[in-house]
């Protein structure tokens, strides 16, 4: 495979992974969820003043609850308070700025470490297709 193959694999690569911006780009995507368990997170469009979020919360005997959704920029930082099957939670509030960030409470470095995954295996497939030959 030529250079320029291996750049357009690229280009495919990185545009699938939604890793190209565009200056026509819309609203931001975030996962929606309620408190029911099992979570089933549905895409949802996001008004302009709102950021993709999972809303911790806490009650007095320690159960948690969580949710997903988007939330107004300015509730981000802030504590707030929810019930739930009677019982009353404090809730915490992760907010993330990219389309469908919110998808789980996981730290922050595994999308870099799926994407480092995934451009090894596509590097390994066209190199290797190439020693093959």
């Amino acid at each position: 495979m030529g250079t320029s193959s291996i750049f357009l694999c690229f280009l495919f690569l990185c545009g699938t992974l939604g890793l190209t911006t565009s200056p026509a780009r819309g609203r931001l995507r975030c996962y929606t969820c309620s408190f029911a368990k099992p979570c089933y997170p549905v895409p949802t469009e996001c008004q302009d003043d709102e950021a993709c979020g999972i809303s911790i919360g806490t009650s007095d005997q320690n159960e948690i609850i969580q949710r997903k959704g988007c939330l107004p920029r300015a509730q981000c930082p802030l504590q707030g308070h929810a019930t739930y099957w009677l019982r009353s939670y404090v809730l915490r509030h992760h907010c993330c700025e990219q389309d469908l960030c919110n998808v789980a409470t996981t730290p922050q470095w595994l999308p870099s470490l799926l994407l480092t995954t995934l451009l090894l295996l596509a590097a390994i497939f066209v190199w290797g297709g190439h020693f093959l030959h």
